[in-house]
């Protein structure tokens, strides 16, 4: 559902919606003091760090940094608008919302959707009943790709002519602009031409079975490209979804939470056909940090079945990296040179002998990075080492790290002190922005305590507005944060961080904001108070001190310009600030 929902309409729902009760249809939730507690279902972790209070009627996650209201709950889980969220919700708790005007951009977004479907029906009829289509049938069959397959995953085909479907989406009145827009066709002078032509065509689907583009593969090896994806729109991003995870995602919660990861759609294919159906492929493209989060969501077991030669390998590795980044640790299934999934198969090869190929990620990237030196030979032995130790220093645990350290240690035949040592200049290296960003973070602690106090204790807000101390805030991210904070306490008469997560969502600062939410101590009766006193005399001091040197500049030009009303002017000035510095220092302002 798109459109504009009335704000009277959207407050009935987050008095009536339950916070608690929605992410318990999610996760398991076990009360915790005056919050509950569970493992995050947007990334992996042993120890629960995702924090539901029923009193903000908010989430947050001390792990990964996510959080929100119920309505950005369902928005991250689900993969939909937050119209889309707001009418589960209403459905779900009783509330009616009425007949909205619908935005230019939610019809645009349906419309293309309504042209993507269009086109599958067209591809799937040529393939299933198209007189067109029979080479495609028989190819499929050749491959080993029976119906059944072909219907679960909608599979089609694009005949060859060059303007099939566009002949088939004028009959049918569709915009072709915005099929172009789609890349389903290709503007040329005085029309379009279609831009899959004599390709098997491989639908994507987002989490709620809706096409966001295709793929599509030639008929006749040889000709280029062999494989041909839609370009990037408003409705399909390179990196952000994957092949066949609209089927997956229930069968990888049949299987224990294990997903296999492969590269090509045959390969899934080919996989789904043999009976293995938690599996997904990556479109084409590199992996991405946005493909894992996505992943995580569904699986806790992560498998890689890439291609053996030297591009796969690389991005086995590459994906490892990214995994080992997020804190997870697949496995890999090294093919036999010259083989991938689809091939592996059609060779004759068995599951059971698949599976048994099985090996440790992080010990594949150790083989394939020490790969081709010479380990017979001391140079060859040290160049190994700088190989391997970029990628193992990113593991984040330092006993599984240790233990991977050790292990290339063994395997280059070098001391384990020498190779920990490197390690540790490498990971020093890493370190040193972060150092700067660790000063920067003591230097705004006043600020940030600030905000935080406003937030977990909103009666003292119009304390700190009056006071006049944002421009005392150096970070952006805490400035944003306190000016929606009074903006919305203000407005209403309160503070309510569930009512404002649209807009700090909309201005990047939501996870800090609920990072501060959450992060309460037990004070004693008045501490409150004394705390936001002191942080209020500290950014006041800041301000003055840097008003003062400002001062202290205007007063040298003043006195080689020798301008005696201004100077006097000034050091009258000077003086009143550092009266008021007095008082700041003895707490009295």
């Amino acid at each position: 559902m798109g459109g504009l929902i009335p704000e009277a309409v959207l407050e009935e729902i987050r008095q009536r919606a339950d916070i608690v009760e929605v992410i318990s249809d999610y996760v398991t939730l076990k009360k915790a003091g005056r919050n509950y507690k569970g493992l995050c279902p947007f990334h992996q972790e042993k120890t629960p760090s995702f924090v539901v209070s029923e009193e903000k009627q908010l989430f947050h996650c001390f792990g990964c940094g996510v959080g929100g209201n119920v309505f950005s709950f369902l928005m991250k889980y689900e993969q939909i608008s937050f119209a889309e969220a707001a009418k589960v919700l209403a459905q779900r708790y009783g509330v009616k919302i009425p007949e909205v005007r619908v935005t230019a951009k939610d019809n645009r977004k349906e419309n293309l959707f309504k042209i993507n479907t269009l086109a599958l029906k067209f591809y799937v009829h040529q393939l299933m009943e198209g007189k067109e289509g029979r080479d495609a049938r028989d190819y499929l069959q050749r491959r080993g790709i029976s119906r059944e397959v072909w219907e679960e995953y909608r599979l089609g085909y694009a005949p060859s002519r060059w303007d099939a479907l566009l002949t088939y989406l004028k009959e049918k009145g569709a915009n072709l602009k915005e099929a172009e827009s789609l890349g389903l066709i290709i503007p040329k002078k005085g029309g379009w031409y279609d831009r899959f032509r004599g390709r098997i065509i491989f639908p994507i689907f987002d989490l709620r079975d809706r096409v966001i583009g295709f793929g599509g593969r030639i008929l006749e090896d040889g000709k280029e490209p062999k494989y041909l994806n839609s370009p990037e729109s408003s409705l399909y991003k390179k990196g952000e979804n994957f092949y066949g995870l609209n089927i997956a995602r229930k069968y990888i919660q049949k299987e224990g939470g294990r997903v296999y990861i492969v590269e090509g759609y045959f390969d899934l294919l080919s996989m789904s056909q043999k009976g293995v159906k938690n599996v997904v492929a990556t479109l084409g493209t590199a992996l991405t940090p946005g493909q894992v989060r996505l992943l995580r969501r569904f699986a806790k077991e992560f498998s890689l079945i890439f291609d053996p030669d030297e591009a796969g390998k690389k991005a086995a590795v590459r994906a490892l990296e990214i995994f080992i980044q997020e804190d997870l640790f697949p496995k890999v299934v090294p093919l036999p040179d010259g083989l991938d999934p689809d091939s592996y198969f059609q060779k004759g090869f068995s599951l059971q002998a698949l599976w048994e190929r099985e090996v440790g990620g992080v010990e594949y990237a150790i083989e394939t990075l020490v790969e081709g030196h010479d380990l017979d030979e001391v140079e060859g032995r040290a160049k190994a080492a700088e190989a391997a130790l970029p990628f193992l220093v990113q593991i984040k645990d330092g006993v599984r790290r240790g233990l991977y350290l050790r292990h290339l240690a063994e395997k280059v035949k070098v001391e384990e002190a020498k190779i920990l040592d490197a390690a540790r200049k490498i990971s020093k290296g890493k370190k040193e922005d972060e150092g700067k960003e660790l000063i920067t973070r003591v230097h705004i602690s006043a600020g940030k305590t600030l905000v935080q106090m406003m937030i977990q204790h909103p009666e003292y807000i119009p304390l700190v507005a009056q006071e006049g101390v944002m421009d005392g805030l150096e970070d952006q991210d805490l400035r944003a944060i306190a000016e929606l904070v009074i903006q919305d306490f203000q407005l209403h008469g309160g503070l309510s961080l569930d009512r404002l997560s649209p807009q700090l969502e909309e201005r990047g600062v939501s996870e800090m904001a609920f990072h501060l939410a959450f992060q309460e101590e037990e004070m004693e009766e008045g501490t409150a108070e004394r705390i936001v006193s002191d942080c209020l005399n500290k950014i006041k001091m800041k301000l003055l001190k840097k008003e003062l040197e400002d001062l202290t500049r205007r007063i040298k030009e003043a006195q080689t310009r020798g301008d005696e009303a201004l100077l006097n002017s000034l050091l009258l000035r000077k003086k009143t600030l550092k009266l008021k510095e007095e008082r700041l220092k003895r707490g009295l302002d």
